[in-house]
């Protein structure tokens, strides 16, 4: 069999690399594969001396090869975020036949001078994401009052364009004083150190973000009317229309924004692409905000591959992980430390809140998704303190430096150790699982695991009841359940960031007993700790604050006795209309699916599990 020889006729790249050539013009397959230059010429080109310009040459397209095959990998791993993406496009006009057709974008050319915005020519998508005029942003995207009696076609479309631009700078504010203190209540940033000024700025400068911002607003606006006994009826189905029309058009802008940086690569564009994981997540946000099951999987594995190759080539560096390197690029003046008494930069602040967002989901989704969390390699460097040895070689007059880099509780309310606990047991339920299929489960190491978590557990909860982190005093009121709640107190307040860690670390050890002893609800331990959890949860000081313990308010009340089942229902009863938002609805669901099974539960208790209560709706729940 004949194989085919170098000819002289082939490109000077494959020469030089001394590879075969099919001499196909202007660029052979070799190089095209590669994607490296092809070069054809009768003359030999100058590098092509047979010496130390060749040997150069050579060194460097060897590092050119490497170099784009690491780029093709990366774009080939983003462009599976693409589809998925695509796919929730496609999911989310299945459940919006109703709301009309999709609006198409209003880029406008970053070059184009100002003025009205086209809404369907596809020439004006731009490479990347430019600063939003909020008053040209979306006045197509929300629905406008009525056209008024006479005058001309041109008078009636700049009034509806101005109506449109009051909705949506009214919509704006509403999701800035009011939604997101309401979704995120424990999130209370000073001035000094960030502020939420952060917050306006990336509703101003990422469209998808902005888009989806505006439908959680408009919906929680109109809920708020709905409540009032004059309301309106249509308020409802409005609300609903406009929320599915922002969030498709907060979906193809994601689209276009995930298409910019598989072009050019995260490598290059490290604040685009945190935009682009905060825009996930604010749709994940919304979806359960909503109380709408939605694609929150989806969303969340497009979220944490997109947050791990931002860590990979940015935060990596000779193998080890340094979160200090993304933050460095990331500040106002990149690679430029950052003074303590100096509030974080813009890009900075996001990466900060989103990161910890992020993190608390996928811990939260592992425990119904029953595999690690996916962000599990990350949380060792992100979200430990370092050891005091290792502190007395920092600096801390640098904010980049403070440790650990991620504090959960300014995000969530929750302190690292808890939520690392119950990351370590859904690890842990992971593996005791796969080496039970496999038929190697060791009860010795299994008991050996489950010690360590409890003990650090348990030594945890006792460190935060001595040090009286309880926070006694009150916390400021929420101005948005004040105002949504109606006919609540005023004078309701949102409990302390030590209360919220106790009642997380409790519901902690149930799920690791329920890991090593299996489904008891009447053995010792289990009934002991749900005890335990359920006096914490009767001590919130009002029923508002139920959402934000959604997670062990669900695991505590599926090991619940017969005669607690009313205390859950009671709980639930007593939050009113703030019921309908978020997964405290779809938690009570698995409760009550819970209890009416609990005789086949328990005959077949090796065949039921937490992860299997947090699936028995037939989808995985993430409870946030």
């Amino acid at each position: 069999m004949s194989t085919k020889t170098r000819s002289a006729g082939g490109c000077w790249t494959c020469r030089l690399r001394r590879k075969k050539c099919d001499e196909a013009r202007p660029l052979c397959s070799g190089c095209a594969a590669l994607e490296i230059d092809c070069l054809y010429s009768n003359d030999r080109p100058k590098w092509m001396d047979g010496a130390e310009r060749q040997k150069q040459r050579a060194e460097w397209l060897k590092s050119e090869v490497k170099r784009k095959a690491t780029y093709r990998r990366e774009r080939r791993h983003l462009q599976g975020i693409e589809v998925r993406l695509e796919s929730l496009d496609a999911s989310l006009a299945d459940e919006s036949d109703t709301a009309g057709p999709k609006d198409s974008l209003d880029i406008m050319p970053a070059s184009a001078n100002p003025g009205p915005p086209s809404y369907d020519d596809p020439q004006n998508l731009t490479p990347r994401s430019e600063s939003i005029d909020l008053q040209t942003c979306s006045s197509a995207s929300i629905p406008s009052p009525d056209k008024p009696a006479g005058g001309s076609n041109t008078s009636s479309l700049d009034l509806e364009g101005m109506l449109a631009e009051d909705k949506d700078a009214h919509l704006t504010m509403i999701y800035l004083d009011y939604v997101f203190p309401f979704v995120f209540p424990f999130y209370r940033p000073s001035v000094l150190d960030v502020g939420r000024g952060w917050l306006l700025a990336l509703l101003t400068k990422n469209k998808a973000l902005f888009h989806s911002a505006l439908g959680l607003a408009g919906y929680f606006y109109a809920a708020l009317l709905g409540s009032a006994e004059d309301s309106p009826h249509e308020c409802q189905a409005q609300s609903l229309e406009t929320l599915h029309r922002q969030q498709g058009l907060a979906l193809q802008w994601l689209q276009h924004e995930m298409h910019d940086i598989i072009t050019r690569g995260v490598k290059d564009q490290l604040a685009e692409a945190s935009r682009v994981m905060a825009s996930i997540i604010q749709l994940l946000t919304c979806e359960i905000a909503i109380a709408r099951p939605g694609n929150w999987t989806i969303h969340l594995a497009a979220a944490t591959e997109l947050y791990s190759e931002i860590m990979k080539q940015h935060g990596t560096r000779e193998g080890h992980t340094c979160f200090m390197l993304v933050l460095l690029q990331l500040g106002s003046r990149p690679f430029t430390w950052t003074p303590r008494k100096h509030p974080w930069g813009l890009n900075q602040a996001i990466v900060r809140f989103f990161t910890a967002q992020l993190l608390f989901i996928d811990t939260l989704a592992s425990t119904a998704l029953q595999q690690p969390p996916r962000l599990q390699q990350w949380h060792q460097h992100l979200l430990f303190d370092y050891d005091e040895e290792t502190k007395k070689k920092i600096r801390d007059s640098e904010k980049e430096q403070t440790t650990p880099h991620i504090n959960l509780e300014e995000f969530v309310g929750v302190q690292n150790w808890a939520i690392l606990a119950i990351s370590e047991i859904s690890a842990l339920d992971s593996w005791k699982k796969g080496m039970k299929r496999a038929g190697s489960l060791s009860v010795t190491e299994l008991m050996s695991r489950a010690t360590d978590i409890e003990q650090h557990l348990r030594a945890s909860l006792q460190a935060l009841l001595r040090s009286d982190a309880k926070d006694a005093s009150p916390s400021t009121p929420n101005p948005f359940s004040q105002c949504f709640a109606g006919g609540f107190s005023l004078a309701r307040v949102m409990h302390g960031i030590g209360l919220n860690t106790q009642i997380w670390a409790q519901a902690a050890l149930t799920y690791l007993n329920v890991i090593l002893s299996g489904w008891q609800p009447a053995s010792c331990d289990i009934r002991k700790s749900v005890t335990q959890t359920v006096e914490l949860l009767l001590s919130l000081p009002n029923p508002d604050c139920l959402r934000t313990v959604v997670w062990p308010f669900v695991v505590t009340g599926c090991l619940a006795a017969p005669d607690q089942e009313f205390i859950f229902r009671d709980m639930v009863s007593a939050m009113g209309p703030l019921q309908r938002f978020g997964t405290i609805s779809d938690g009570l669901a698995i409760l009550e699916h819970v209890w009416a099974h609990r005789v086949e539960i328990d005959e077949n208790p090796d065949q039921w599990d937490l992860a299997a209560c947090l699936n028995c709706l037939g989808r995985p729940v993430l409870l946030i």
